[in-house]
């Protein structure tokens, strides 16, 4: 109850106090920078766009960061604020949360709102980021007096079920001093899956087979706020507000015929939410130059129960699955930025970040309605993280052509997880980490249309804290084991990059990088090995033994997440963009979006060198848009190609090979401010198709319990609305 009154009273905060978030004040931060695309609102009139969004899709170089940015990140990822890649700017200020998802902000602000989109290739002074590539900066109108409503309706269909309805409303305008935005959005999305799967045994000949078919629906409502006060003095103050109830529920069907048969259904009744308010306040302090300050603090639980059944007419569940997950974030960001000598600026400053991350995970067999007859997992662990840093940033205008950016971060840290044993005592891994992040940027415009982008930085990752507890994976259909002695993985990135751009036609980038990993995260040989009389021996010593069944029966093998001394990546990735005006088809444009990389490591159960768990070496994305301005009309497809990639255990060895991901879409402004959509997603319905080998216990004695030979298909999503503003 106390956590839903600080909800309340954060989220009224927002909506209700006198300052707000990164919409208004028109001041360019880049002004005088002048290796800028610069892209003012008369040239996407046009085409009658009714959102930011609808602008933003109208230039090719911004279809790889809109792609990047959709969707939310659970576990592990970017840690604290973070400050560098590829990012969308307001007024040269980043959204001051996390939970928010910059794509949905687009899609509310209004056209008529934006004054200039900016296009700034690597590091440029003013911003609020450090970037290595490319940052869009929209600049938006200050003090619009006329408020804005936008609306949009519409519907979710999934191929062999029902339509799901969709809406969104926001409202923005201004009030003397004070610009505001509060939205609604209900948003809807499932999974649908089924998969036919052939076992062979060891000699290749088939013994059953599988059917396997899983429905889980996820709809929310997501309530928004932006709010930004320009004071008096110069200093501006912006706050974002979130609140998102959701279901996850869900039903996974499974038939087994021939060896070992069965029949289970899963039921799944999820629930959670999240919430987030975060802001920043800059102004100018004197001699101390601008002080910018940011802050976050948001929360997400989930409350999960999957019940099993082993027949359709079953009188009682056979098994359960329960899971709690209750996790948040307190981030705040200080720093002073002024400038230090001709064409040289400096920012100093601190983060602290603190994350909590509380989970119960119970695994349980009965024998009749209410008799608990085994109990497979019982495992429940407490995280807390505190991590401080502080950071000095400079920059330097060299000359008009080049600019260098540099930058050192030091990381002081530290995690304690408590491990809540099944009497109620608690036991506690504790861990501290310290991480110097150097970083070095430099800038150099070739001519007007090539410029060469240089990168060598230190970076740390965010833990993700479902690796720390027991879980179920549904897809090697077995419990992994958590490990709560896991450390944050290091990495040193080096890239060099040299970009052209075709004037008005658009641009190719070519990007060649280098990664050398310390601590990789990955799977881990956790086995305790001994000889015939009681010996600790390693692996290797082990493996090396005469075959015993005895031996080998009365080991334990075990495998969980955990770090690996070392890993590489390198490769090459191209990014082009053209306007196809030349070629005969004004108002094309066709996007290329390819990866090459090498990602390998040592694996931890067999000794080889091998990829990276699920990284396909070959990653293809092909994007296609024509607006046809006379017609108001637009349409495009976009599709990704991938490689094949592995997963590899301690039990099972599976190659996979994706399916192309193919997706299309068409638009029609109907008149002025109002536009139909329309769209489909996976639309070759098929999703993978791959051999899994299953071992009776190690890889490395290379006895084969089964062969699964699979095929996944999904089903296909239609989505359609009609939009605008008023």
């Amino acid at each position: 109850m106390k956590n839903k009154h600080l909800v309340i009273s954060l989220f009224c905060l927002s909506l209700l106090n006198p300052a707000a978030p990164a919409f208004g004040q028109a001041d360019d931060p880049v002004a005088e920078a002048t290796a800028i695309e610069r892209f003012r609102f008369e040239y996407f009139a046009e085409f009658g766009p009714v959102t930011l969004l609808d602008m933003l899709q109208r230039i090719p170089e911004a279809q790889q960061i809109l792609a990047q940015s959709g969707g939310n990140r659970r576990g592990g990822g970017k840690r604290g604020f973070g400050s560098g890649g590829d990012q969308i700017l307001m007024n040269g200020k980043r959204l001051s949360g996390k939970a928010n998802n910059i794509s949905d902000t687009m899609a509310r602000v209004s056209a008529g709102n934006v004054q200039e989109i900016q296009l700034i290739r690597g590091n440029v002074e003013g911003l609020d980021v450090q970037s290595d590539g490319l940052v869009i900066n929209v600049i938006l109108e200050a003090g619009v007096s006329d408020s804005t409503t936008f609306w949009s309706v519409g519907g979710v269909y999934y191929e062999g079920h029902d339509v799901s309805p969709t809406f969104t409303v926001s409202h923005s305008g201004s009030w003397n001093d004070l610009e505001y935005m509060f939205g609604v959005e209900r948003k809807h999305w499932e999974f649908h899956f089924d998969r036919d799967e052939i076992y062979l045994d060891a000699d290749g000949v088939e013994t059953g087979s599988l059917y396997v078919e899983g429905m889980y629906p996820r709809p929310s409502t997501a309530f928004t706020t932006n709010l930004t006060y320009n004071f008096g003095d110069s200093s501006v103050l912006r706050l974002n507000g979130l609140y998102e109830p959701r279901t996850e529920d869900g039903e996974e069907l499974r038939i087994q015929e021939g060896a070992s048969a069965f029949y289970r259904n899963t039921l799944r009744d999820a629930s959670g939410s999240k919430w987030e308010v975060g802001g920043d306040y800059e102004r100018s302090v004197g001699w101390f130059g601008r002080l910018k300050v940011l802050f976050v603090v948001n929360q997400d639980n989930q409350d999960e129960l999957e019940e099993r059944y082993n027949a359709p007419d079953a009188a009682f569940r056979y098994q359960s699955l329960a899971k709690i997950i209750d996790r948040s974030e307190k981030i705040i960001r200080g720093s002073f930025t002024r400038p230090i000598f001709t064409g040289q600026t400096i920012e100093v400053g601190a983060e602290g970040a603190f994350n909590t991350y509380d989970q119960k995970f119970d695994q349980f067999n009965y024998s009749d309605a209410t008799t608990i007859s085994d109990i497979i997992a019982n495992d429940e662990v407490e995280i807390s993280e505190n991590r401080y840093e502080v950071f000095a940033i400079h920059n330097y205008t060299i000359n008009d052509k080049m600019t260098l950016q540099t930058s050192l971060t030091t990381e002081f840290s530290q995690i304690t997880a408590d491990t809540i044993l099944p009497n109620g005592d608690i036991s506690r891994r504790q861990t501290s980490f310290t991480f110097p992040k150097p970083r070095v940027n430099l800038r150099y415009d070739l001519t007007d249309s090539d410029q060469i982008r240089l990168l060598a930085e230190k970076k740390v990752s965010q833990l993700n804290f479902q690796n720390f507890i027991t879980r179920w994976d549904n897809g090697s259909q077995q419990l992994i084991l958590g490990n709560t002695g896991i450390k944050p993985q290091e990495e040193w990135e080096f890239s060099a990059a040299i970009e052209h751009r075709f004037q008005e036609l658009g641009s190719v980038e070519v990007q060649f990088f280098h990664t050398n990993f310390k601590d990789f995260i990955s799977a881990v040989d956790f086995s305790e090995y001994e000889d015939e009389l009681g010996n600790t021996i390693d692996a290797d010593a082990y493996f090396a033994l005469p075959p015993s069944d005895e031996l080998r029966d009365a080991t334990s093998f075990s495998a969980k997440s955990g770090n690996i001394p070392k890993a590489t990546a390198y490769g090459v990735k191209l990014k082009s963009n053209i306007r196809l005006d030349t070629l005969g088809v004004p108002g094309g444009v066709l996007n290329v979006d390819y990866e090459y990389s090498t990602k390998n490591t040592r694996d931890q159960f067999t000794g080889a060198w091998r990829r990276l768990d699920r990284r396909s070496d070959h990653t293809l994305r092909l994007g296609y848009r024509h607006d046809i301005t006379s017609w108001k009309f637009s349409y495009g497809v976009n599709s990704e190609f991938k490689s094949d990639y592995e997963r590899f255990y301690i039990n099972f060895y599976w190659p996979s090979s994706p399916y192309a991901q193919i997706s299309a879409f068409a638009e029609q402004t109907i008149y002025a401010g109002i536009k139909a959509r329309i769209e489909g997603n996976a639309l070759t319905g098929k999703r993978q198709s791959a051999v899994k080998t299953n071992y009776s216990d190690h890889i490395r004695f290379n006895d084969i319990s089964r062969v699964d030979i699979r095929d996944t298909r999904t089903a296909q999503e239609i989505r359609f609305s009609l939009q605008g503003t008023f």
